[in-house]
C-alpha cells in the first residue's frame, strides 16, 4: 500500500474524525441560578476550557472556574460528558465560595434564573444543551435544583 503524508493514499479524514478538543465545563449554582460567562463574542457560555495535558479534568474545572469568575471550588463532582460540534465537556458541578467577578476571557457574568428567549438565544448550542441535560439530572435530588422557569409571554403581549 502506498503511503502519502500519514495516510493511506485515497483515505480521507473528516471533521467527524478528527480529535475534539477537551474541555471542562462547571456548572455552578448561586443563589439557585446558574452561572453564565459572556465571551468576548457576546455569546453566553457556562464557565469552562481547555485541559491542560498535565491536569485532570476536576483540576481544569477549578482552575477555569477560578480564573473566570474569581470563585474557589470547595467541591466538584464530574456529571457527563457531552460532544458538540467543536468540543468532549466534561461536565463539573462545582459548589463554590467568594464573589463572582469576570476575569481572564470572561467579558461579564450572568445568572441564569429564567429560560428567558433573550438570554437562550445568545447562548451557545451546546450551553443549552448541557443545561437542559444537568437540570433533568436534578430531578433525583443529587444536586440542588435551580430556580430556572420558562418565561411565558405576558397576556397583552400576546396579540
Amino acid at each position: 500500500m502506498r503511503r502519502d503524508g500519514g495516510r493511506l493514499a485515497g483515505t480521507q479524514t473528516s471533521r467527524s474524525q478528527q480529535v475534539k478538543r477537551q474541555r471542562a465545563t462547571v456548572i455552578v449554582h448561586i443563589d439557585g441560578k446558574i452561572l453564565l460567562v459572556e465571551n468576548r463574542g457576546g455569546l453566553l457560555l457556562l464557565p469552562g476550557g481547555g485541559i491542560n495535558p498535565e491536569e485532570s479534568r476536576l483540576q481544569a474545572a477549578a482552575r477555569e472556574l477560578s480564573e473566570e469568575t474569581s470563585l474557589v471550588a470547595d467541591s466538584l463532582q464530574f456529571l457527563f460528558s457531552h460532544e458538540s460540534q467543536t468540543n468532549c465537556h466534561h461536565v463539573v458541578w462545582a459548589s463554590a465560595r467568594g464573589t463572582p467577578l469576570a476575569g481572564d476571557d470572561a467579558m461579564a457574568l450572568h445568572l441564569l434564573a429564567e429560560l428567558d428567549p433573550a438570554l437562550l438565544a445568545r447562548m451557545s448550542a451546546a450551553t443549552r444543551q448541557i443545561i437542559e441535560r444537568f437540570e433533568h439530572s436534578c430531578e433525583d435530588g443529587r444536586f440542588p435544583r435551580t430556580s430556572l422557569t420558562r418565561v411565558e409571554p405576558a397576556a397583552d403581549d400576546a396579540g
